[in-house]
């Protein structure tokens, strides 16, 4: 009876091994990772999410100050250089007119809006901007984002707005190389597309002390370009959203959404929006406004009524009202 007793029991080791075996089998075969592995990984942020932009070290390599260009008024201007990743990229630094204050020039960094890449122009594209704030007593730097005008690779891709903003965070990154910059009062301005560069840059930087943002596009990740895509081609919509499928899991998309993030925006920002916005819906502002209200951020909305994308007919009277929110955010 004892023998027998006995080899049930080997016989039951013998059946639960065969079992566990077949299930580390089964593992593998299907490749599926052990529990444990799925949650780490799970605990693991994008790379290119806002959290996965918080733990990179931003840095303007080689950052070259190149040629003079021309300017008005008795400003003074410049091209320059710096790498962002692997990329070569290109921009604009205009400066006031008269000697360098005590502390430097306060600092304004320019996103710009959508260009088409092969269209940009570094000397031209938004220079009434540059010119009207470096008047106006701040240096203004415009970087020309990867793919656009001279900038090495192509402006484009799945990730786009992600990829131009990390090119912005790098370049604040190397301010300190420009003579005269004031790297204690930086600031932001973002038109359009670079109204959501601007979003993503405050969520993750925590060296500006403020930004303005005109007819921001505030719509969630894809959307955000997919939306302006669509307009143009359903067709080519649906080649981005498989590119875009390639790049991201669906479960990704919160976590590459500044709207999801504003919590974290820590200094004051205007928002401009016109009614008659042709290009970036007015209606957007609105959900925009009570995730703003929800986040606890200190923020200044302005509706103009009538206005288009580029709020022409009030363009002088806003640049005015953000100088003078600047300056009243300035360390002196």
């Amino acid at each position: 009876m004892f023998k027998q007793n006995k080899l049930r029991i080997l016989f039951s080791f013998y059946i639960i091994a065969v079992l566990a075996s077949c299930s580390r089998q089964e593992s593998t075969i299907t490749g599926e990772p052990p529990i444990a592995e799925t949650t780490t990984s799970r605990q693991v942020p994008h790379p290119m999410s806002i959290e996965g932009l918080r733990t990179r070290e931003f840095k303007a390599e080689n950052f070259t100050i190149m040629n003079r260009v021309d300017a008005r008024d008795g400003l003074k201007a410049w091209d320059f250089s710096y790498k962002s990743e692997e990329f070569t990229n290109y921009g604009l630094i205009e400066k006031p007119a008269g000697d360098v204050p005590p502390g430097g020039w306060p600092v304004i960094v320019l996103a710009h809006g959508y260009i088409p890449p092969d269209s940009y122009s570094t000397l031209d594209n938004y220079r009434l901007v540059t010119r009207y704030y470096a008047a106006g007593g701040f240096i203004v730097v415009k970087p020309d984002y990867r793919g656009h005008g001279r900038s090495e690779s192509r402006g484009g891709g799945p990730a786009r707005t992600i990829d131009y903003s990390i090119d912005v965070l790098n370049l604040i990154a190397g301010l300190g190389n420009i003579p005269g910059a004031d790297t204690n009062n930086v600031f932001l301005y973002g038109h359009s597309m670079g109204g959501e560069i601007g979003l993503r840059i405050l969520t993750v930087n925590d060296s500006l002390r403020g930004a303005s943002l005109w007819a921001a596009v505030t719509e969630n990740f894809p959307e955000n370009t997919l939306y302006f895509i669509r307009r143009r081609s359903e067709k080519d919509a649906a080649r981005l959203q498989a590119l875009i499928d390639t790049e991201f899991s669906r479960d990704d998309y919160a976590s590459l959404t500044p709207n999801n993030y504003l919590e974290s925006i820590d200094v004051p920002i205007l928002v401009h929006h016109g009614t008659d916005d042709e290009s970036v819906p007015f209606e957007w502002s609105i959900p925009f406004r009570k995730k703003l209200d929800n986040a606890g951020v200190d923020y200044t909305f302005y509706e103009y009524p009538g206005e288009n994308h580029n709020i022409s007919k009030s363009f002088y009277k806003v640049m005015d009202r953000d100088m003078e929110f600047f300056r009243s955010l300035m360390e002196r």
